[in-house]
């Protein structure tokens, strides 16, 4: 399978959404944090040292696998106005998931109290902002190849 420089830039954010779902997700997930209190220094560190290390585990990413791609991958990315297209559809697509994460994530908080946890909270956002990411994501490669 030949892939285009474009169509590995959107692959490299593919992988990361999905490493990113397996190394930091299991962190937030609701059940981790049911033994701290809010005020204690335990859990501040807890979260404010997973924020630190997402921050500087998505900067090196982004850095290693576009620099491995430019590298490696030689040709000039031209722009034209199928690449606007796809872009634009792709981008219409996660707008509308966004909505609709938006509206499930109310209607989830606003059904039962006991999902009011902050655990579980962070956890549902990075679930939504995951799946986003990698459904645009996918859709975008999809585009790539089927045109």
């Amino acid at each position: 399978m030949n892939l285009s420089k474009k169509e590995l830039s959107v692959l490299i954010e593919i992988i990361y959404s999905i490493l990113f779902a397996l190394l930091f997700l299991p962190y937030f997930y609701e059940n981790r944090f049911t033994s701290f209190d809010f005020i204690d220094n335990i859990f501040l560190w807890l979260v404010w040292g997973k924020i630190g290390q997402m921050i500087i585990f998505s900067a090196i990413y982004y850095s290693i696998g576009y620099t491995l791609l430019h590298i490696f991958n030689k040709e000039k990315i031209i722009k034209d106005e199928r690449d606007d297209m796809i872009s634009s559809r792709s981008y219409k697509l996660g707008f509308l998931l966004y909505e609709l994460s938006l509206f499930v994530f109310i209607g989830v908080l606003l059904s039962n109290s006991s999902f009011q946890n902050s655990g579980f909270i962070i956890f549902f956002i990075l679930l939504l902002l995951l799946s986003v990411i990698f459904i645009k994501s996918s859709y975008q490669l999809y585009l790539y190849r089927k045109s």
